[in-house]
């Protein structure tokens, strides 16, 4: 998806990490960040900017998203294995893409 609500800057190192899912944002707890390894950053329990946080800004980051991502690195994490498996993540007959897309800032 192409929408600035789809992502935020982040360092080189830090994406790495979010893109391995050894670190999260959870939004349903007021946007904590989460991180599943060694916090050599000392990132785990700070929040997100409150600019990040404000769902009126058609920028902000997508909760939907961020919440999605969240559960991906819980997954990942608790499962042992290292590798999400998302094909049996989501129930059958759903499609978050496709109902962000739908929605009001896709």
């Amino acid at each position: 998806i192409h929408s600035p609500r789809n992502g935020f800057l982040l360092r080189l190192d830090v994406q790495q990490m979010f893109d391995q899912y050894l670190i999260s944002i959870n939004p349903d707890d007021g946007y904590k960040v989460v991180v599943f390894s060694f916090d050599i950053f000392g990132y785990d329990g700070k929040s997100l900017d409150p600019v990040c946080q404000n769902l009126a800004d058609p920028h902000s980051v997508s909760d939907d998203l961020l919440s999605w991502h969240f559960r991906q690195s819980v997954l990942a994490n608790v499962r042992g294995a290292g590798k999400p498996i998302f094909e049996h993540d989501f129930p059958p007959g759903t499609d978050m893409v496709g109902e962000i897309l739908a929605g009001p800032y896709a």
